[in-house]
Formats: C-alpha cells, structure tokens, sequence
C-alpha cells in the first residue's frame, strides 16, 4: 500500500478509534452533575459533546505528524482489516455529519423563504438585526442564521403582547443572538461522532438547550424588578395563541417557544433568584492548558508513532 494511501488511511483511522474511547468518556462524565447555574451548564454540556470529536481532531493531527515525520516513504506495507474498517467508518462519520449539516441549513432556507412571503421588516427597539413581522399559524419569535441573523416574529405575537412583555421577548432573542447559539447549534448538528446515533447524545444536546434557554430567559433581569414576571407572562400568552394540539414543532432556529412544557421556564422566573457563581476558567489557565497540550502532543510524536505502527503490525 502506497505511502498516501496509507497515511489516508491511518488519519481516519485514528479519527474513529479516539472519537469512539472519547465518546465512551464522555458517556461516563454525563452521568456526573453539571453545574447548577445555565451559563456554566450550558457551557459545559457544550463542550462536553464536543469532546469526542476534538480529542479526535487532536489525535487525528498528531497521528499524522508522527507518520509522516518517521515513516519511511519508500516502503510498500500492507494495512489491516481493521484499520481500513476504522477508515471506512470515519470517512462514514464525516459524510453523515456534512449531510446533517446540510439538511439543517436546506431546512433554515425553506422555513425563511416561507415565513418571508407575508414579511414586513420592522424596527423593534434592543434588537442589533433586521427584524421581520411575519403571518404564521403558530406564534412562532425566533432567531434565524448563523451569519446574517434575523429576527422572525408572528404578527400574533406582536398584536397579542403588551410593551413591557415584547421587550422582555426581545431581551430573551438578544441574548441568543449574543451568545451566537444558532452557530452552536450548527455546530451540535455536524457533530460526526458515534455519539450522534446515540440517545445519550440527543439527550446531552436536549439537556444543552435547555440551559440555553435558561440563560435567554435570565436576560429579563437586566430589565429591572419586573422583567422576569413580564417575560414569564410573555411565554404564557405565547402559548396560548399556539393552535389546540399543537405538538412540540422543529424549528430551525432559537425560538422563544416550540410547543413544549413551559410550567418549569415559568416556575424559574418566578422563583426567587441566588447570586450567580463564575466557575469558568480564567484566561491564563485556558492558555496554559492550551500550551500544555501542544507541548505534551509534540513530546508524543514517537510514541505515537510506536502505537501506529504496533496497529498495523498486530491488528487483522
């Protein structure tokens, strides 16, 4: 087997066997506590799901270095069954990962293009993007795209809520919008992992949305005393206008409301409030863990290379 070929086949390889051991990692960290604010939890259900695939990338990088830093070039060597299965199963991961994406992005395109037929653009005061007042039978107030964002809301809504409810709607919209989680979701639908095909990785994105909206819906308090009341009585009416039996609905984007059980949103902003813990690492941590990583990654060059090779010389 040529050198490129080879190469081609060990960096996918290596690419699924890390994502799987990181993907079985990470089913053992999601049965421990995530913290109990939604800014930390959302960040760490986040990257709790990216794990698999970055601990893939990493190794995926460091195994190829390592083969085309010590691998003779003029050897013709034979690969396994089962690495090239690995390979197949990678090239497998990343086909269906692209196609998810796109489907999602096909799916963004033709609920904008529907929605922007009955559109009328309107300014709406805490809002940094181009907003639409649309006709819809559901009342549907949500951010769509990733890199020109807008905003979507049912004439419904805006007929239907008071000044004090709408801007609390907004608030919650902005903070989407700040926290670029359409990006995010994006990135949690490419994901192309063995994780994916999982319910524990359903259930970890579920349990990320969650505290994403906890955390849009926590933007309320920056409107003073009363601004998590009025978002609270927001999504109360918003659910009202949603048409009897109406079932939890996939809309490509952050919406305020999808149909599900808000009973326990509504609970929250009514409750009274404890002061936020900042558990997130500082920025010179982050750098050195980054550079500890680079530094450890270098100094395995070799023995990843011995692992490479013991792969191919004793698997089947």
């Amino acid at each position: 087997m040529p050198f490129d070929v080879r190469l081609l086949v060990i960096s996918l390889a290596t690419f699924a066997a890390a994502g799987a051991l990181a993907s079985s990692v990470v089913l053992w960290l999601a049965r421990r506590s995530a913290p109990a604010a939604p800014h930390a939890r959302a960040a760490t259900l986040f990257r709790l799901r990216l794990l698999p695939v970055v601990v893939a990338m990493l190794a995926t990088i460091q195994g190829v270095v390592s083969f085309v830093v010590f691998e003779p070039r003029g050897e013709d060597e034979t690969i396994g069954r089962v690495l090239v299965g690995l390979a197949i199963a990678a090239a497998g991961l990343l086909s269906v990962g692209a196609f998810r994406l796109a489907h999602a992005g096909l799916a963004t395109r033709r609920a904008l293009r529907q929605w922007m037929t009955t559109a009328h653009p309107i300014e709406l005061e805490g809002l940094n993007v181009p907003a639409f007042a649309v006709d819809s039978a559901f009342p549907v107030v949500a951010v769509v795209g990733m890199i020109r964002p807008q905003v979507i809301i049912a004439r419904s809504v805006l007929a239907a809520c008071p000044a004090d409810e709408l801007r609390a709607i907004l608030s919650h919209e902005q903070q989407h919008l700040a926290r670029r989680d359409n990006l995010r979701r994006a990135v949690l639908t490419w994901l192309p992992d063995v994780l994916s095909f999982l319910p524990a990785g359903s259930a970890l994105i579920a349990m990320w949305h969650d505290a994403t909206e906890a955390v849009a819906d926590d933007a309320a308090s920056e409107l003073g005393p009363t601004g998590r009341v009025s978002l609270a009585a927001a999504l109360l009416r918003v659910a009202r206008l949603a048409p009897a039996g109406s079932p939890v609905i996939s809309l490509p984007a952050s919406a305020l409301y999808r149909g599900e059980d808000i009973a326990e949103r509504v609970h929250r902003l009514l409750a009274p409030q404890s002061p936020a813990i900042d558990t997130s690492l500082s920025g010179w941590r982050r750098t050195a863990m980054s550079a500890g990583l680079i530094v450890g990654g270098g100094m395995a060059l070799h023995a990843m290379h011995e692992i490479v090779e013991a792969a191919v010389s004793f698997l089947p």
